[in-house]
């Protein structure tokens, strides 16, 4: 008699664990709702139209190729999210949604390891602020009812487990510490977005599923009605869950079929039909009327062919290297990638994700290895459930560049509760509550730090300086832009860029200050783009960065004059931009509905480096010149010429030192005279990479042409080449002591 008490006791704290566990969700959820801004979270900006448009006009929204906006292809999702959303804020006026939903059209979207820009939306902070009002409170409204659903996934995730683990106590509540402390799933539960019914209702369709299973339990006809309801539910609210009916009629069948094994086989298999008609008729009347309403305006029961006219396919085809490199964004986005695919958490969180999985992912297979004689039991099911999402997911993802983590979570319940088995399966049985409370304590702390590192920096509001608050180190000349502003400092340190690393960026800050001109309103547009832009090789286009300025945030039509903006920009270098090469920064304004460049100002050089293999000479040679300069060998394109053709004498220089001054190369062609017949002096690279910017160890590949005269007579010539300084003309000498030019060995036929 002395257990029962015990057991109520356990049972008593497991009830007390999860409240807490459901408290600190609600409390973080709230908190990641505050931290961020309105229509940033998810594609709230496309979502929360939709709500709005139910709320107003009491009708679902049509999507329209021709004219997407406001909600665009998100118009096309199933509608009970929006229309319990709609109900919840029925009492609020929207009529403002215009105003406040400016959208950043130059946002970097999907890109989280550029600087700023991050948000999606153009915010005024004094349309914002406390106390909410219109849209604005129509959003945190939401967002709190959003909350609400994650918590009852919680819950769900937590009951999932028990049903899994019966005999465990730890394990269950492992998995709901791991859901709810989850900033992604915090993040999606404090947004405006379908995903958090889907959770909810992934969950408890797989908990129904798990409990038919039962052949122990009691079932009865109302439990497939529930199951039909949920089902249909469900496919109402997004499109991935209706991939669960199969699964559910599979699972119903199966248990039918066993419940009757004393019938006949006509009357097993009548049975089995008569309960899977059950639930496809429920699943039908909840939610048929949304797919025929499809088939009547888009010719397609789902909508996704018009889903997809206006979201876009993949430019290419899907290969195996593109599934890989995307790999780390579903990685990202499972744990913690915010806003637009675009606000990361700290590189060591994304360590400890990927450790914390892999230990789970290798700990499940030990599980499966030394319970192999036990037989898979009713694991088949949330197994299957999580290859059928994400056969799911890989099929959108041959369609569309969207291969995110979150898209998992309707299989939340059952991908917590193998992470939190395959914890716990590196230590003994009397150990394993210790790892759930570990692993759930150190994701709890940091959900609560990550919005505090990332999330909040992102979308601080920038405030205007005075023109003395600009660094006197950074402050140069005011040059005028446009008539719009004028820069009146910049940072810029020198900077190397590697050819291949795509992480790498050149950076840059600038100082703008607003002016107004007489006979001009410097703030008609707000749709006045800055840039910053890269000019390498003859001055073509390395790279650029185009949006609206200061970090994105604040548009020129909100610019005061006489306020001083500072404005961060991060340009990566294009992947094909040609290597060696200077990097021209330059950063101007730029009108686009009149196509103007309004001007435009140089702010520093950065260096692009040579490639880290180069091409080898056709001819080589070993001569080391002074000041750290050696030619390694050359190419070259014709041995014999006639007067008026040209040709390319391609050097392959060497830095085996930092040069201390730019030097011209010459190419000389002599005859029996001293002085050149023909000559192609010149800096290296026509200019685009001098000797100032060499370091140790790379290898510059120097083509120079030389053009001979029409006059000049048949016979046979030397090539002479060399550096030499252009203000002094003073050669550099070779450091073997045989003078100041290296002669080719060969020579050009003249004909």
């Amino acid at each position: 008699m002395s257990q029962v008490p015990n057991l109520e006791s356990q049972i008593s704290n497991r009830k007390s664990q999860i409240a807490l566990i459901l408290l600190a969700f609600v409390l973080l959820g709230v908190f990641y709702s505050l931290a961020t801004p309105p229509l940033e979270a998810s594609d709230e900006f496309d979502h929360y139209p939709y709500v709005q448009y139910v709320q107003t006009q009491g009708a679902l929204p049509v999507m329209d190729p021709a004219d997407p906006d406001p909600w665009r292809q998100e118009g096309g999702q199933p509608p009970l999210y929006y229309l319990l959303m709609a109900g919840l804020t029925s009492w609020i006026d929207t009529s403002d949604l215009e105003d406040v939903r400016w959208l950043n059209h130059h946002a970097f979207i999907g890109m989280p390891d550029q600087v700023g820009n991050k948000n999606l939306i153009i915010h005024r902070p004094e349309r914002e602020a406390f106390p909410w009002r219109g849209t604005v409170l129509a959003v945190h409204v939401i967002r709190l009812g959003s909350v609400a659903l994650g918590a009852v996934t919680v819950w769900l995730v937590w009951r999932v487990a028990a049903q899994l683990c019966p005999q465990s106590g730890w394990a269950p509540l492992a998995a709901a510490a791991l859901t709810a402390f989850n900033p992604m799933v915090l993040f999606v539960s404090a947004a405006v977005n379908n995903d958090v019914l889907a959770a909810l209702f992934g969950s408890l369709a797989l908990l129904i599923l798990l409990k038919i299973s039962d052949l122990k339990s009691q079932i009865s006809w109302t439990s497939y009605l529930w199951l039909g309801i949920v089902l249909g539910l469900g496919a109402l609210t997004k499109l991935s869950l209706a991939a669960m009916i199969p699964l559910a009629l599979l699972v119903v069948a199966l248990r039918t079929w066993r419940q009757h094994t004393e019938t006949s086989f006509s009357r097993r298999a009548a049975w089995v039909i008569a309960h899977c008609s059950l639930i496809i008729t429920v699943v039908l009347a909840t939610a048929g009327w949304w797919f025929l309403r499809n088939w009547r305006l888009y010719g397609d029961p789902t909508a996704v062919n018009v889903f997809m006219q206006i979201l876009g396919y993949r430019a290419e085809p899907l290969t195996l290297k593109d599934l890989w490199e995307e790999f780390g964004t579903f990685r990202r986005t499972y744990w913690g990638l915010f806003g637009g695919v675009n606000v990361p958490a700290p590189e060591p969180f994304y360590v400890f994700c990927d450790l914390l999985s892999l230990a789970g992912l290798v700990g499940l297979a030990l599980r499966a290895w030394r319970r192999r004689r036990e037989g898979i039991g009713v694991w088949w099911i949330p197994l299957l459930w999580i290859a059928i999402l994400f056969a799911a997911l890989l099929r959108w993802v041959v369609m569309y560049y969207s291969f995110q983590g979150r898209l998992m979570f309707p299989g939340i319940a059952a991908l917590s509760t193998f992470l939190a088995l395959g914890l716990g399966e590196w230590l003994p049985e009397r150990w394993r509550p210790a790892i759930g409370w570990a692993v759930g304590g150190v994701l709890l702390a940091l959900a609560v730090i990550v919005p505090f590192v990332s999330i909040l920096p992102a979308y601080e509001y920038p405030a205007p300086l005075a023109l003395a608050d600009v660094p006197a180190e950074a402050r140069v000349e005011p040059v005028d832009v446009g008539g719009v502003a004028r820069i009146v400092g910049w940072e810029f340190e020198q900077q190397a860029v590697q050819p291949g690393d795509l992480a790498a960026c050149v950076k840059v800050v600038v100082y703008w200050e607003a002016t107004a001109p007489d006979g001009r309103d410097y703030a008609s547009s707000g749709e006045l783009v800055s840039f910053a832009k890269l000019l390498g090789r003859g001055h073509r286009g390395a790279g650029q960065v185009n949006r609206h300025p200061v970090d994105g945030m604040v548009p020129t039509s909100l610019w005061q004059p006489g306020q001083v903006w500072r404005d961060r920009y991060c340009v990566k270098v294009d992947p094909d931009a040609a290597a060696p090469s200077l990097l021209r920064v330059e950063v101007g304004l730029y009108d686009p509905q009149a196509g103007q460049d309004l001007g435009s100002v140089r702010v520093g050089e950065a260096k692009l480096a040579p490639a880290g293999t180069q091409a080898l000479p056709d001819h080589a040679l070993e001569v080391e010149l002074s000041d750290g300069i050696a030619l390694r060998g050359y190419d070259l394109s014709a041995g014999s010429v006639a007067p008026g053709e040209a040709i390319t004498l391609t050097l392959h220089w060497e830095a085996r030192g930092a040069p201390s001054a730019d030097y011209q190369v010459f190419v000389h062609l002599v005859g029996a005279a001293p002085e050149p017949a023909a000559q192609g002096d010149g800096p290296p690279l026509m200019g685009d990479y001098p000797t100032r910017v060499w370091s140790p160890g790379e290898l510059v590949v120097d083509p120079h042409v030389v053009t001979l005269p029409l006059d000049l007579p048949a016979g046979r010539y030397r090539l002479l080449v060399g550096m030499y300084g252009l203000e002094t003309l003073a050669r550099l000498p070779r450091l073997d002591g045989a003078g100041d030019s290296i002669e080719i060995p060969v020579h050009i036929e003249v004909r």
